[in-house]
């Protein structure tokens, strides 16, 4: 059985990018790109005063979080496609499971366990987007007033939910 290990970010999947070290140069900005569109939106959906001071303290804060958030993501794909795959009898239940889980960096729509590994690291992914974002990026803005609590809950949920790594989805190219 070939194996092909895949992590994603929001745009391009990461071994791209340790293969191709040059399309740092496009992926980087092109995320910056991402945040700042979801950020600024947001911010003028939810009527905030100050954005453009705002988006200033915490774009490169939630640039980072981002990015770090991802990974933890691609971790959830990692641990049961490596950590587990060498070590488990394959021709066990759980040895069964394994191997259909480690289906998700092909095609996560293969079989149900690839689909649910997937769906959980995009979750996990959003959701340390939200905690970062909501715990970091955003916390000088509403340490210093220009933020409300609500205001700084709902801008965070807005960058977890429109900048987690959907490509997780993504089929690998065959």
């Amino acid at each position: 059985m070939k194996r092909n290990t895949k992590l994603y970010n929001m745009v391009m999947p990461i071994w791209l990018l340790i293969i191709f070290p040059f399309t740092w140069v496009v992926i980087l900005p092109l995320n910056y790109l991402i945040d700042t569109l979801v950020l600024k939106l947001t911010m003028k959906k939810l009527n905030v005063e100050n954005r453009k001071e705002i988006y200033k303290m915490t774009i490169l804060k939630t640039w980072i979080c981002g990015f770090l958030a991802d990974f933890i993501g691609a971790t959830v794909i990692l641990i049961p496609s490596f950590g587990l795959y060498e070590i488990v009898n394959p021709d066990t239940a759980f040895g069964f499971i394994i191997e259909q889980i480690s289906q998700v960096m092909l095609n996560p729509f293969d079989n149900v366990f690839s689909f649910l590994i997937a769906l959980i690291a995009t979750i996990v992914a959003a959701y340390f987007i939200y905690l970062f974002n909501y715990k970091i990026a955003l916390k000088k803005a509403f340490e210093e007033g220009r933020i409300d609590e609500s205001t700084k809950k709902k801008i965070a949920i807005s960058m977890a939910v429109f900048t987690a790594p959907y490509v997780f989805f993504l089929p690998a190219p065959y």
